[in-house]
This record gives C-alpha cells, structure tokens and sequence, in this order.
C-alpha cells in the first residue's frame, strides 16, 4: 500500500460540514427519506477540491471516451469533473433534490435517480465501468461487504474504484458518526490487486484496483 499525504489542515477549513447522526439505510428507500431533506435544507458536504482532483486525474488518467460511474453524486460537481476529463460519465444518487440542483447546474451531464444499494444494476447504462468513484458515501453504508460486492460487479480488469472518506482517528477518542472506522478500512482495502491512499487530515482517499 503506498500513501501520499496530501495538503490541507482540519475538516472545518476544506468545506467539510457534518453533524447529523448516522442515517437509518435498513430498508430499500430510507435512504432518501433520510438524505433528501438534508440536500433540501441546503446541507453541503466536503467539497471537491483541486487537491483531490489532481490526484484523481493521476489514477484514473484521461478519460478517451470510457464509462465512468459515480455513486452518490449529490448535485454533480465530481461527474462535471470526470465529463471535462473525458469520461463518459454517469451520477446516480437517491435524493432527487441533489438531482434538480445538479440538473439546473449541469444540463449536459447524465444524473439518474437512483439507489444504488438496492436498485437493480441492469438500470445503468452500462455493465462495465473504468472507473467508479464514491465521495462520502461508504461510511454511510450499512451492509459494506454486499455494496462493494456489487461495485466489483461493474469494475472489469484495469478499473479503479476511488472512494473518499473521513478516517477516524484512535488518538481522538470515540469516533464520530460519519468517520470511517479501522475495521471498515480495512475491509473495503482488502481484495484489491493495488491498494494507494491520500490523505488530508482526516480525509482519506482510496485507489482500488481489482
């Protein structure tokens, strides 16, 4: 595994603003129950940032017209950056306010209702992805061994998977709702061909290849 520190200080300084508890995501459709008031409330999340892009780039190199997926897309910000890179890219998310947001935004780009969770793969358009990303989403996911089941499902040979994370930190004490714990750490970095990470404070990023 090889780590590269990325710049930048605390959460609160690079735009990351969680404080809800964990939602309840046991059943198909609670997850928009829980995430769709938030985005309606104008709740904004850590955003994409020119450090973690550059880094992306580096990964998962220019796109030339590949399928690119990107779990829990919110209003659209990372799929606009996958399009300008070339990819042809695909959000889907559960709140359909996200959606209209990124859809006022972005009305060339291909944001689709969806849980990915639940909702059947055969849906998207297509069955293969070179690349599948995922901004603060996993730490939210009850059931982590079937969803990364089903992100290998879309992942051929050569693909990356890039997941985007808060990482708790044992020196800080318990840890909070939305941090990544070391168990799930290591369960989503186990099975991969290659396993890098970049991390920015407590920000962690992972490139995953099968």
């Amino acid at each position: 595994m090889r780590s590269i520190a990325l710049k930048g200080g605390a959460d609160a300084q690079m735009g990351w603003n969680v404080v809800d508890p964990a939602p309840s995501t046991d059943t198909a459709g609670t997850a928009e129950a829980y995430w769709d008031p938030l985005w309606r409330a104008d709740r904004r999340y850590r955003r994409f940032d020119e450090e973690e892009a550059k880094h992306l780039r580096h990964h998962a190199g220019p796109g030339r017209g590949r399928p690119a997926l990107d779990i829990g897309c919110g209003e659209g910000a990372l799929v606009q950056h996958l399009h300008g890179l070339g990819f042809q890219a695909v959000g889907v998310d559960c709140a359909p306010a996200a959606l209209a947001t990124g859809q006022l935004c972005y009305p060339h780009l291909d944001l689709r209702r969806m849980d990915f969770e639940h909702d059947d793969l055969t849906l998207l358009p297509h069955t293969a992805y070179a690349l599948v990303t995922c901004r603060l989403v996993y730490q939210w996911i009850p059931d982590k061994p079937a969803f990364l089941a089903r992100v290998r499902q879309l992942l051929p040979p050569g693909g990356l998977f890039w997941v985007g994370t808060s990482v708790h930190d044992q020196t800080r004490g318990a840890a909070q709702a939305w941090e990544l714990e070391a168990a799930d750490a290591e369960l989503l970095t186990t099975g991969w061909s290659r396993v890098d990470t970049m991390t920015a404070g407590n920000y962690r990023c992972f490139a995953l290849r099968p």
